[in-house]
């Protein structure tokens, strides 16, 4: 038995301690509680909505309209409290650009066209190893404006909605980087007219020619946790 207890007890030992190295390697050393925030960089698209993506020779009032709302620059950025690994809740900002490539009456169209929004966010998170998939959602609100080489635009604003789905892998203990999309869904219930200094507003869906439509803003992930 003496014999038996001087060649088990090791022989335990080094399994405990095999079994705890695994262990460690399976359980980073990352921190997935605290503050977070997160920044995305890359590109903007359009979203058909209540307004097309693209008009073919529209007459809109006696007003030719001809061309397309093409991807462009996009950003955005979250920053709020993560309660646990597998629930983040906070505010986000995203900005989108448009490529406005439009004729009105065969001349030159809008020059620009950009979104604004803000949402309050809940994303619930699967953390897996140093993975965190996760999906962003909540309410907020959103500003389009397409403006006009004069200067003059139209424009639509109010509720929106997001859905924000991603993947980011930690590189350190407090950094991670993934990829993430945005689709911001908009619910604006009308389209304004800014020519000069008067600004007319319908709910006729007639005049939704380019605006309002909905937005994804896609690209790199960035963030990590803090405190």
């Amino acid at each position: 038995m003496h014999a038996i207890a001087r060649f088990a007890l090791p022989t335990l030992a080094l399994a405990a301690g095999l079994a705890a190295t695994q262990t460690a390697e399976a359980r980073p050393n990352i921190t997935r509680k605290g503050g977070q925030w997160g920044v995305t960089l890359g590109g903007a698209m359009c979203v058909p909505g209540q307004a097309k993506c693209a008009r073919d020779q529209v007459q809109d009032g006696g007003v030719t309209i001809d061309g397309k709302t093409r991807p462009s620059f996009g950003m955005g950025a979250e920053l709020g409290y993560r309660f646990k690994p597998w629930i983040f809740a906070g505010a986000a900002y995203n900005l989108g650009f448009f490529d406005t490539s439009y004729e009105v009456d065969g001349g030159t169209g809008y020059k620009r066209a950009m979104q604004n929004s803000v949402y309050g966010i809940v994303k619930p998170i699967l953390p897996v190893w140093r993975f965190d998939f996760g999906l962003g959602m909540g309410p907020g609100f959103s500003r389009q404006a397409f403006v006009l080489s004069n200067g003059d635009k139209d424009y639509s604003q109010g509720f929106s909605w997001v859905f924000a789905p991603s993947i980011d892998i930690y590189v350190a203990r407090r950094i991670f980087i993934g990829a993430k999309v945005d689709l911001l869904l908009n619910g604006h219930n009308k389209v304004c007219r800014e020519r000069g200094n008067d600004t007319s507003c319908t709910k006729d869906p007639e005049r939704r020619d380019l605006a309002p439509v909905h937005q994804m803003i896609f690209g790199l992930h960035i963030g990590g946790t803090f405190l």
